[in-house]
């Protein structure tokens, strides 16, 4: 095993309907010199969403991950205080077209309306959360729906439902075109700590939270933005200086994924050729194993994430060729350990 520590990176919506491996030339170096196969990432009962499938990546089996902690842990991430009574929602700022149907992301309007029995944090572009103090209780009574998975939905239909705060909430938010939706509820949670020492690059406030929740050693900052504008090349060196210190370092990039939820395919690609070319390619020179995969699809054409198979590629432990179907949680051995996993092919 090589005394260098191991990196995982996790390009997160990679793959869509037109993503071909050919089309990036350092991805397809990587499955042309090293091994290649497929992970299972999204755990059974759970929707295709970061939380749950970069988890299962960092070899958090589904049984332990809580069912209602992605808006928790974002709020942990985002540094928000929290008691354990409340009520924690993602929410983000949607707009209507003139049938009143949901059409695409958008920006919040200014000023942003009062809310009258909830806290909002907006967490940048059309994202933010809401907190209803107190709530927790009402956590299972209460039904939502992602907006980036209805789009061309009327606004009707995808109400939350089951506390009417939450109904009230949308109809004091709308704005001429624009509404914020919450969905997403959780409340205050654990997860298991992530074993050996391991440090993690990233902006996204997904992963800030879940790698705070787990133990893991953070490093974010201005210029990693969590989306298409984040500074690739010191992302990448500093996740290469870390692997110098820790057995195993986490480099997630998020840009792919809000690309393809403002629906757009150019954007999308365009980033990707970024990252092939300014991070794959660098990690290539990492003096320990890599390993380059994708938490989930997201779709540019419908701004949703696909729970396909996801394409993985390694470098390190001698390993070559086509290790078959795996497991997601499978990743963290086969990076650290190079242990064939039985393949599901």
């Amino acid at each position: 095993m090589s005394r260098s520590g191991a990196i995982l990176c996790i390009i997160d919506g990679l793959t869509d309907e037109s993503f071909r491996l050919e089309h990036y030339p350092h991805l397809a170096a990587m499955r042309l010199t090293g091994a290649w196969g497929e992970f299972e990432t999204v755990p059974a009962g759970f929707s295709a969403e970061s939380y749950p499938c970069i988890a299962t990546l960092l070899g958090l089996p589904g049984p332990q991950l809580p069912r209602y902690a992605r808006g928790y842990l974002e709020a942990l991430g985002a540094g928000i205080d929290l008691a354990c009574d409340d009520l924690v929602l993602r929410a983000s700022w949607m707009l209507l077209d003139q049938e009143g149907r949901i059409s695409g992301v958008a920006s919040p309007p200014k000023p942003v309306p009062q809310f009258t029995d909830a806290n909002y944090y907006h967490l940048g572009d059309y994202k933010a959360l809401v907190v209803l103090r107190g709530a927790a209780g009402a956590l299972k009574d209460i039904t939502t729906y992602p907006p980036h998975a209805h789009a061309g939905r009327y606004l009707a239909e995808i109400l939350p439902r089951g506390d009417k705060r939450l109904a009230g909430l949308v109809q004091q938010s709308r704005v001429k075109d624009r509404v914020l939706i919450p969905w997403g509820q959780s409340v205050p949670c654990s997860l298991p700590l992530f074993h050996p020492q391991a440090a993690a690059v990233g902006g996204a406030l997904i992963v800030q939270g879940l790698c705070r929740a787990v133990g893991m050693e953070l490093h974010t900052g201005a210029r990693f933005t969590g989306d298409t504008d984040t500074d690739l090349p010191a992302k990448t060196g500093l996740a290469l200086a870390l692997s110098e210190k820790n057995r195993f370092v986490l480099l997630h990039i998020n840009g792919a994924d809000e690309a393809a939820h403002r629906l757009d395919p150019l954007e999308k690609t365009s980033f990707l050729r970024q990252v092939d070319q300014k991070v794959v390619a660098a990690l290539q020179g990492a003096p320990g194993p890599v390993l380059v995969c994708a938490d989930h699809g997201t779709s540019p054409a419908t701004g949703k994430h696909l729970r396909d198979l996801q394409p993985f590629l390694l470098r390190g432990h001698n390993l070559e060729g086509n290790l078959g179907t795996m497991p997601g949680t499978a990743a963290k051995k086969l990076l650290l350990e190079g242990i064939r996993w039985p393949s599901r092919s």
